[in-house]
């Protein structure tokens, strides 16, 4: 039998994920060690082996595919551990990177930092000013060279960094996008000096305009490269040491997978690839379940991201912001903050109330119900001290928490404020859940949708626990909690069932009506190199295709411009004004009508090709006939619960989950317990077991639908 492996890691847990050849769902998690990450990716792959009947060596061996989300490279960005980093800029630009934007301190901030701008400081410099080498060279906006490139110039600065000790390079040259002559040069005198340090142009790297952004990018890249580049070679050749027959698939922030060989040439792609994964497990599913607009919520251990899934497509973006850096970066859009389970509760020394993260417990020592040295409360604590989170049944009962630690955890911040321990823990879940409902509107009203029209998918260890509560802040009919007990390992499972996706792109300047024949010839190169690397992924595809897009805006905008499609074949006169036309009526209904500025004409700055190489893919498994009547096995009792909603301890029947049947219906007050998470039933709301084992969670008497626009 064949297993479709997907692993995410890097995260509180690792988590994975197989789909057998029949379509049946296996699902498994152990905790990261960061030490050594392959640890808990061998943990994992043991408990899921258990999990499908087999051993760990005959289930990689097996593996029809294997697929790796990661946040390894995120987290040495955050935790400033990457490579020693040289940057080679074009003379005159050295201090780009450490000049940043006007408003550069503050990217990536809390909002309410922004009143108090004298409390921030810039980042650390990723590259010291002394490793910073400034190279005689210039290229002007059309692709002419201006000055020529200085070759001893550009070896003696390569001896220089090697010299100073770093391990990468990054080079990053003024229009190098139009003309990179100058950087592969470069390359080769690298490769001549220095063959054993990881570099990175920006050409290969991000080759758009805006040098801020696009230095960022490549200096990142190389920051990350050789800690990315080791551990995707290690991990490869284990598995294969371990019987895997495939090459090993790496999860890309674009939303799809590429070989491990060819993620390691951009590491920068796979960086925050795991929230990534559980967009595209959201979008698989959402496609089997006509659902066209969702809300896609990942709450686990230290943060919480969401992602929008519109007319059937997720958002994406061409920007993001790592610890104030920002950067440019084609990827399916995820916003994240700092709530999660291992959110830290504490006094405010200002306010003297209760206030929920950013700080977080993290993996280790996690929270103080985990017994493994945590002296704050939090938000998990808080959730074992309700009731909500059972302390003999964590993780199907492999981890027992210790409640009375938490008790007493939670009970002396409560002391601070005069709340009882339960009070107290309602007021921690409530800050924490208000937060996660704050960034959904933040997501989705400011752009101009209505949280009403959409479905919540809440997954993540902790995400369908405080679904009751923060989307029912929203005005949402109600959430699906996808694949059930395979909620928390959703990331794992996206990663499982991604196709081999790649991006293209060629920077333009073409203002309506556009020359017909340069364009088109552009979008030929562009194709013939997307055709060329769907040939190098292999012929291990049902089937191929390139899809084209325009990023458009109107003349002199910079931040509010759309991806429209373009249509197949030789573009004509009629396809491009249709093409326009749809660009403005589009834009009328995100930003209002008459918004537009009409009167300076229309800009087509980006071709965009998006090469997919569909895999093969088991259909999930249907779980049979509908059966109305509960289980005896599965309920559980009955157990007092302090609901935050109600400020008040209601006494609640308790199920396991794992026994729930397609049909069958549970009625709030109630808890749903599984291995990986729990699903609170609040008061008045209804939790529906579906055909495919996904949970449906009604917040009214009403039928769970989409409206669309």
């Amino acid at each position: 039998m064949g297993y479709y492996i997907g692993l995410d890691g890097g995260g509180t847990f690792t988590d994975c994920v197989a789909m057998d050849d029949e379509g049946r769902l296996y699902y498994a998690k152990a905790p990261t060690t960061k030490e050594d990450f392959s640890v808990g990716m061998f943990d994992a792959l043991s408990a899921l082996a258990a999990e499908c009947g087999t051993t760990p060596e005959n289930l990689i061996a097996s593996a029809a595919r294997f697929s790796l989300g990661t946040t390894v490279g995120t987290n040495l960005l955050v935790e400033r551990k990457g490579a020693r980093t040289g940057l080679l800029a074009t003379a005159g630009h050295g201090d780009a990177i450490l000049m940043m934007r006007g408003s550069g301190r503050m990217a990536g901030l809390d909002p309410e930092k922004y009143y108090h701008p004298q409390d921030t400081n810039k980042p650390e410099p990723l590259v010291p000013r002394a490793l910073i080498k400034e190279i005689n060279e210039r290229v002007d906006c059309n692709g002419k060279v201006v000055v020529p490139l200085d070759i001893d110039e550009v070896e003696a600065a390569v001896r220089s960094l090697v010299d100073a000790g770093v391990t990468a390079i990054a080079v990053a040259f003024l229009w190098s996008f139009k003309n990179p002559a100058h950087e592969q040069k470069v390359v080769e005198i690298i490769r001549q000096v220095a063959p054993d340090v990881f570099f990175s142009c920006s050409h290969r790297v991000v080759p758009r305009m805006g040098e801020y952004e696009r230095t960022v990018a490549t200096v990142i890249n190389s920051y990350v490269g050789p800690s990315s580049e080791a551990y995707f070679k290690s991990a490869s050749q284990r598995l294969h040491e371990a019987g895997l027959q495939h090459p090993l698939l790496v999860m890309q922030v674009s939303g799809g997978v590429l070989r491990a060989q060819q993620a390691v040439e951009v590491p920068l792609t796979s960086l925050g690839s795991g929230p990534v994964g559980g967009l595209i497990g959201s979008l698989y599913l959402s496609r089997n379940l006509g659902h066209q607009y969702v809300i896609a919520t990942d709450m686990g251990g230290t943060s919480f991201e969401v992602g929008l899934i519109v007319d059937g497509e997720p958002l994406m973006t061409d920007e993001n912001i790592v610890n104030q850096y920002r950067y440019k970066l084609l990827q399916q859009q995820t916003m994240s903050i700092a709530c999660g389970g291992g959110s830290l509760a504490r006094l405010d020394p200002y306010s003297r109330s209760i206030r929920v993260g950013p700080e977080s417990a993290g993996a280790n020592p996690g929270p103080v119900c985990y017994r493994r040295g945590g002296t704050e409360p939090t938000v998990t604590d808080a959730d074992v001290v309700l009731g909500l989170l059972s302390a003999e049944n964590f993780l199907g009962g492999r981890m027992p928490l210790d409640r009375d630690a938490a008790v007493r955890a939670v009970g002396a911040l409560g002391k601070q404020v005069g709340l009882e321990p339960e009070e107290a823990a309602a007021g921690i879940l409530r800050i924490n859940n208000a937060k996660a409902a704050e960034l959904i509107r933040q997501q989705t009203v400011i752009r101009g949708y209505d949280p009403r029209d959409f479905i919540v998918y809440a997954y993540g260890g902790a995400g369908p626990l405080h679904a009751f509560n923060y989307a029912r802040e929203l005005g949402v009919k109600g959430v699906v909690i996808p694949l059930g007990n395979g909620a928390s390992t959703l990331s794992a499972y996206g990663c499982a069932t991604s196709n081999l996706v790649r991006y293209f792109e060629s920077e333009q300047m073409c203002f309506y009506p556009f020359p017909l024949g340069e364009l088109n010839e552009q979008i030929a190169l562009l194709e013939a190199e997307a055709q060329k690397s769907l040939d190098e992924m292999g012929n291990t595809a049902e089937d191929v295709s390139l899809e084209r897009f325009g990023l458009m805006r109107y003349r002199g905008q910079w931040l509010h411009n759309l991806q429209m499609r373009l249509p197949a074949g030789t573009l004509g006169s009629l396809e491009v004004e249709q093409v326009v036309n749809d660009f403005r009526s589009t834009y009328d209904k995100l930003y209002g009508s008459g918004a537009g500025q009409v009167s300076q004409g229309v800009e087509l700055f980006t071709l965009r090709i998006r090469a997919i190489a569909r895999l093969r893919r088991p259909k999930q498994a249907s779980c049979g006939e509908s059966v109305m009547e509960i289980a005896a096995a599965a309920h559980l009792g009955a157990r007092r619960i302090f609901w935050p909603d109600q400020m008040a301890e209601i006494e609640s029947q308790v199920f396991d989950g794992r026994y729930l049947r397609f049909g069958n219906c549970v009625t709030g007050p109630a808890v749903v317990e599984l291995p990986y998470t729990s699903i609170p039933v609040g008061k008045g709301q209804a939790l529906n077991v579906d055909a495919y084992g996904n949970l449906v969670l009604r917040l009214e008497e009403t039928t769970v639908s989409v409206r669309r626009n």
